[in-house]
């Protein structure tokens, strides 16, 4: 399965794609510590792979993966 390296939308109100092409950012459905505006956040590049927790306001990629 890939995950193409689609960036992330800016919080203000341009909605700027940023690092398209060279970052990925994926949501996942798992809520991160007891605030529901927070999620876990997949977020790559070329050489780094990472998981952490960040606020829901930015505008990340879903995807369905099984």
């Amino acid at each position: 399965m890939e995950f193409p390296a689609v960036g992330y939308r800016r919080t203000d109100s341009s909605g700027t794609l940023n690092y398209a092409g060279t970052h990925g950012y994926y949501w996942s459905s798992v809520t991160y510590t007891s605030n529901t505006n927070n999620a876990y956040e997949l977020d790559f590049n070329s050489s780094n792979l990472r998981v952490y927790g960040t606020s829901k306001q930015y505008g990340q990629s879903v995807r369905c993966v099984r």
